[in-house]
């Protein structure tokens, strides 16, 4: 036998599977950091390698599209009243949306009689049910339409709500905001001033 060494093995085996314990319980460790990390962002919003953001940019023209609103008015790029024309898209889920949408709701009550302007907000992938019990719950006023897929937004952009567009009467994109760079208050605001 060797010097210094027990002929009892036992202890080295609980040693070896306390240190494997271990190094699995620093695997699990990492890796629930890591998901939490995911898992934080819009819970809506699919994690893929696919491009992110607006297909659309200042200069663009807007796309075409059609919807219909909660109380059955038709808003279209060539179908609507006013010369300018914002464009939200939304998902109830989404944090970013969350946060934004209250600060559109401030813009549109204190502006929403100016005829020089026109709001729709767009729910990406949602249920009509959905959409107007969030909007009840929050107090929102807005023009809201609903929609059961993607087909409105994704001739907007690849990922990402909220995600919002200001067109001129030319049907030209002015500006686009996302949830890397929302829209303030004072943004929304000016547009609408500098539109008069």
């Amino acid at each position: 036998m060797l010097e210094g060494v027990s002929a009892d093995t036992s202890s080295f085996f609980v040693y070896r599977d306390a240190s494997r314990k271990s190094i699995g319980m620093k695997k699990f460790n990492i890796l629930s950091a890591i998901l939490s990390v995911l898992l934080t962002a819009c819970i809506s919003e699919a994690m893929e390698t696919a491009p992110y953001g607006s297909k659309c940019f200042a200069g663009d023209t807007l796309p075409d599209f059609r919807v219909v609103t909660t109380d059955s008015t038709v808003v279209a790029r060539n179908q609507r009243n006013a010369p300018m024309l914002m464009v939200a898209f939304f998902h109830t889920e989404c944090k970013d949306c969350q946060k934004e949408l209250p600060i559109v709701e401030q813009v549109y009550r204190e502006c929403r009689n100016d005829s020089l302007w026109q709001l729709i907000c767009i729910g990406r992938e949602e249920k009509a049910s959905k959409v107007i019990g969030y909007w009840k719950d929050n107090g929102f006023s807005m023009p809201v339409a609903p929609q059961p897929d993607r087909m409105v937004y994704n001739r907007f952009a690849h990922n990402g709500v909220p995600m919002l567009y200001i067109a001129n009467d030319d049907n030209i994109i002015l500006a686009v905001y996302d949830d890397r760079h929302p829209a303030s208050y004072h943004e929304l605001k000016q547009w609408i001033s500098t539109n008069k």
